[in-house]
Parts: structure tokens; C-alpha cells; sequence
């Protein structure tokens, strides 16, 4: 079976939705055209993983573009696979559950077109297809932000930053990757398996993978490149920008051109990227801790757990890479939760400043009881997905690196205090003065449904995980593998250039010193 068909309809699903509703003419009626668009993706994001267990191959060839050396190729592995679903449900409780007033003709339009992007950086196996949807991922948020930017210049600016250093890096990576592989005899340069037949050569891996390092750490909010999110979330549109900041692409691009096309590269890089990992993790846990703005909040503790997902992954064991993939799921859960939470006491009470709110309890007791749920899920409480991966992660970095391990024990406990007393500030205490006559209304259905939905997914996956890490076993197999393959051939490479000062001679053409 050609899985083409079905990947190429999943991506353009939304986007072809996202058409009709930016043409809508009314806000209702985009919210229904959206609605529709979502649960399309949803259903057919469901179908890969069905076809996986059925045995059937999930990588096809569609029809190819000579004048680019390239073909529109897609795929999935085990890490895409089950991120696929997970965002069809996110975009749909995103436009399902979101306050009334904050979908309208061009913010239905962007979160569905934002996510048909992710969903071709997901299934891209050709290094153009991958450009193309990476650039296409950050558009939306732009427009959006641009309708705004005379009266938040802040906003404005922020996202033109985080839109060229997202991208720009990560092109002049994949434009000099396919450089090197027509050189060496590439038939189509930007498809990922002819790469990796031909090799990108040796002195030339560290460099790209600082290029490619460099967009995954603006895309995941990693020191020094974190400003972008916590503007973002605290003065942009909530819904796309959480979009953008609890999908994994950073995580997908870095296993998919990372460690397979630079191992040697990835080798050398690891070390840095499980440092800033560090750094992240706790520079966001310090300053989530300080904020007084719910969204502001969110932005950096969102930052501080994506911190420890590159350092799971850059500790290269299989725990803790097994771990930080896990971590990627329950944190995408969890945030959407918290997010939804946060819009709704900001539509309700005007506001999502602490100071302003207090006592909100004893008016919204399931609001209270799903922020209280959805923040235990996040800080990795027992019953969570995020207990068993937080679990993997840092036991994985115990025996990779113990004093990191501590440290990020750390963070992972400021984020907790950090949640719980944003829970006692906004529920707990007297009712503020200026809210007893606010008409603030109980969550309606279709918000206690989704929340309750991301709640009960967090937990099943958290009871039974055995299933979702089976899943994900071949692609943290691959990383161990492909970068103990480039440090082996690094070192080989650096004792071959040791005996060649050595013997104080250049090498001949087959292979040994001259005399």
C-alpha cells in the first residue's frame, strides 16, 4: 500500500479547511468550517498508527520536482507517529474549547493552517518538504500578530526575530546539505535517505549541525534564544502560540537531520545542547517562579520543561532519550490543558494577573479541580505520563551525568512550586472585591469535556505506558546508535591524523604515510 495518499490528504486537510474559513463570513461560521477541519485531521491522523500496527510501511515517494533536485517524499517514525494524533486532538479541543470570542474568521484560519504545517515537518522525509513546512509553520502567528503590531510593537518585533532566527539557520543548513550531497554524486540532494547513503563529508557535520542546532533552540525556546515565548503567550494569540510551543518539532527535526545526516557533527554538538538543555530547564524554573501573569508564567515553565527535553536527548542513554520522548507527549497534554484553563479565566475575569484574581474556588470548583489536575500531570505526579517519563529522564541522566541530574531535579521542583502557588493565588484565599459582581460563569460543557478528555489521556498513558514506549523504541535505538557511529568514526578519523604527524608525512593515495 502507497501511504502517500493518506499523509498528503492528512497535511492538506487542515489547510484546505483553514481556506474556507478565512473566507467565512461570519465568526460562527468559521468556527464551524474549523471544527470540521479538525475533526477531519483527527480521524485521519488516527489511521497511520492503525496501518503501523497492521504491519503496513508508513514511507512513500510522491511525484518528484526535477528543477529542485527533489521529491515529495513522506514518512513516519515511531516519535511522528503518535505526535500526529496527539496534535489532531490538540487543534481540535484548541477550537472546540476556546472562549467564543477569541475564534474568529483569521485566528481559526492560522491555528489550522499552523497545524497542517506541523503536520508536513512530521511526515517530510525530503529535506525540501521539511524547509518548506518549517518556514510555513510560523507564517500564521506573523499575520496574526501583524493585524496588532501599531499597537504592541514589542509583539511585533519579538515574532520578526523569532520568525527569521527559527528559520534562516535551519534553510542555510539544508541548502548546504544538498550542496554537499549533489557533489557526491546525489540523485535527488534533499531526499534524507540518499543523503545518508552518500554521506555529508567529516569537517563539514559540525558547522551544519550548529546551523541545525541553532533553529531547534530558537523552536524550543532553549537559552539564549527563550524571549520569544514568554512575549508570545503573555501578549499573542494564546491559541497558536501554544500550538507552536508544545509540538515537538524541534525535538523531530533534530533526530530526523541531526542524527541521521551529522552523526559526526552530533557527536560533537551533544555535550552543548545538554548544557543549554541545563541552563533552560533552569533559567525558565527560576523566573515561572517570580511571575505574577498567568500566561507570562506558562511561557517560561513551558521553556523550563522543553529544557529538559533537550537534555534528555543531548545525555544520549537510552533512559533518558526514551524519557525526553515520553516527556514531549505528556508535556504537550499537559500544557494544552493548562492553556485552556488559563483562557478561561481570562475570558471570565478580564484578567490573568495573580494579584488581580483570588477565591476563584467558590465559583468555578471544576476550573480549580482541572488546574490542580492538569499541574500535577505536568510536574510528573504518580498516575501521570509525566511520572514514568519524567522516571526514564532522569534516572537516564543519573547514570549519563549525575550532577546534571540533580540539577534538573531542581528545576523539576520549582516548576512544581511554581504551579501550585499559582493554583493558592488565582482559587485559594477570599474572593477579590472587585470580583463578587463579575458574572463569572461555571466552565460550559464543551471545556469540562476536552479537559476532562486531556485528564483522562494523561492518566490511561500514565497507567499504561508499556505501549506508547514500544513505540518509540526504533527511533531511540536509532539516536544511540547514529551517534556512537559518529563518535567512533571522529575518533577514528582524529588517530588516523595523529599517526600521520607522527610519521611526519601526508598520506598517499592508498590510504598510507609517505615516506
Amino acid at each position: 500500500m502507497n501511504a502517500f495518499p493518506l499523509l498528503g490528504t492528512l497535511i492538506l486537510t487542515p489547510a484546505i479547511a483553514a481556506l474556507f474559513a478565512a473566507r467565512a463570513r461570519s465568526d460562527e461560521r468559521a468556527r464551524r468550517v474549523a471544527l470540521i477541519g479538525a475533526a477531519l485531521t483527527l480521524l485521519l491522523s488516527l489511521l497511520p498508527l492503525a496501518l503501523s500496527h497492521a504491519g503496513v510501511a508508513l514511507t512513500a515517494g510522491g511525484p518528484a520536482l526535477p528543477l529542485l533536485g527533489a521529491r515529495l517524499r513522506l514518512g513516519l517514525d515511531g516519535f511522528t507517529i503518535t505526535l500526529l494524533p496527539l496534535l489532531g486532538f490538540v487543534l481540535l479541543a484548541l477550537l472546540a474549547a476556546s472562549p467564543r470570542a477569541a475564534i474568529d474568521p483569521h485566528s481559526a484560519a492560522a491555528l489550522l493552517a499552523t497545524g497542517s504545517a506541523i503536520l508536513g515537518v512530521f511526515c517530510a522525509v525530503d529535506l525540501a518538504v521539511l524547509a518548506a513546512a518549517w518556514v510555513a509553520a510560523l507564517v500564521p502567528v506573523d499575520r496574526l500578530v501583524a493585524r496588532k503590531g501599531a499597537q504592541d510593537p514589542l509583539l511585533r518585533r519579538t515574532c520578526r526575530i523569532f520568525l527569521l532566527g527559527g528559520t534562516a539557520p535551519l534553510v542555510l543548513a539544508i541548502g548546504a546539505i544538498a550542496v554537499l550531497a549533489a557533489r557526491h554524486g546525489a540523485a535527488l540532494p534533499f531526499d534524507v535517505e540518499e543523503i545518508a547513503r552518500v554521506g555529508v563529508p567529516e569537517a563539514w557535520q559540525s558547522p551544519l549541525f550548529a546551523l541545525v542546532g541553532i533553529a531547534v533552540l530558537m523552536r524550543m525556546a532553549a537559552v539564549p534564544f527563550h524571549g520569544w515565548l514568554p512575549v508570545l503567550l503573555e501578549r499573542g494569540p494564546l491559541g497558536v502560540t501554544i500550538l507552536l510551543a508544545q509540538m515537538q518539532v524541534g525535538v523531530c527535526v533534530l533526530v530526523r537531520v541531526g542524527v541521521t545526516l551529522l552523526p559526526v557533527g552530533c557527536a560533537d554538538g551533544m555535550p552543548i545542547l545538554a548544557v543549554l538543555g541545563l541552563i533552560s530547564a533552569l533559567h525558565g524554573a527560576v523566573l515561572a517562579l517570580v511571575q505574577t501573569d498567568l500566561r507570562r508564567m506558562l511561557g517560561y515553565l513551558v521553556a523550563s520543561q522543553k529544557g529538559l527535553v533537550l537534555l534528555g536527548v543531548a545525555s544520549l542513554s537510552p533512559q533518558s532519550v526514551s524519557g525526553a520522548l515520553l516527556q514531549s507527549v505528556a508535556l504537550s497534554i499537559a500544557i494544552t490543558g493548562l492553556a485552556m484553563v488559563v483562557g478561561a479565566i481570562e475570558a471570565r475575569a478580564g484578567t490573568a494577573d495573580t494579584r488581580e484574581l483570588g477565591g476563584l474556588v467558590a465559583r468555578t470548583p471544576r476550573m480549580a479541580a482541572f488546574f490542580f489536575l492538569l499541574a500535577c500531570a505536568m510536574i510528573g505526579m504518580p498516575g501521570a505520563l509525566s511520572f514514568v517519563s519524567e522516571d526514564l529522564l532522569l534516572h537516564g541522566i543519573l547514570h549519563a551525568h549525575p550532577v546534571l541530574a540533580v540539577l534538573a531535579l531542581t528545576a523539576a521542583a520549582l516548576n512544581g512550586i511554581t504551579l501550585f502557588r499559582a493554583f493558592q493565588r488565582t482559587f485559594l484565599g477570599p474572593l477579590r472585591r472587585h470580583l463578587k459582581g463579575a458574572a463569572l460563569e461555571a466552565l460550559v460543557l464543551r471545556e469540562r469535556a476536552f479537559l476532562l478528555a486531556l485528564v483522562a489521556l494523561t492518566v490511561v498513558l500514565g497507567v499504561a505506558p508499556a505501549r506508547l514506549i514500544a513505540i518509540h523504541e526504533p527511533v531511540v535505538e536509532r539516536v544511540i546508535h547514529e551517534v556512537a557511529h559518529g563518535a567512533q568514526a571522529r575518533l577514528a578519523a582524529a588517530t588516523y591524523r595523529r599517526s600521520i604527524d607522527a610519521d611526519g608525512g601526508a598520506p598517499r593515495r592508498d590510504g598510507r604515510p609517505s615516506p
